[in-house]
């Protein structure tokens, strides 16, 4: 039997530091999206084409307006999301309820 599990659907973060808290974003498994302690971006709706995750949402910071941003799906696992843009790499845990 084919699961027809997403691995990314799920809650991903990059761990807090001295400087910032926790913060990422949530993949739902229709689709939608959310952001997780980033103040000034909320996702709404995400999709997979490819080897590439696109993120779209909205800025609500002092410049407002809709994007979409297309990354890189370097890897993914069950705990581990790797994601790249213009040649930078992002490693994000998936946070698991407790």
């Amino acid at each position: 039997m084919i699961s027809c599990t997403n691995p990314l659907v799920g809650t991903w973060v990059q761990p807090s530091t001295t400087y910032t808290q926790e913060q990422g974003f949530i993949l739902e498994k229709d689709g939608t999206a959310s952001d997780v302690n980033m103040d000034f971006v909320a996702f709404k709706s995400w999709e997979k084409k490819g080897d590439f995750l696109i993120l779209k949402g909205e800025n609500v910071g002092t410049v407002k307006g809709e994007f979409s941003d297309t990354l890189i799906i370097e890897s993914v696992t069950d705990d581990e999301l790797v994601l790249s843009q213009s040649g930078y790499s992002i490693t994000y845990k998936k946070k698991t309820k407790k």
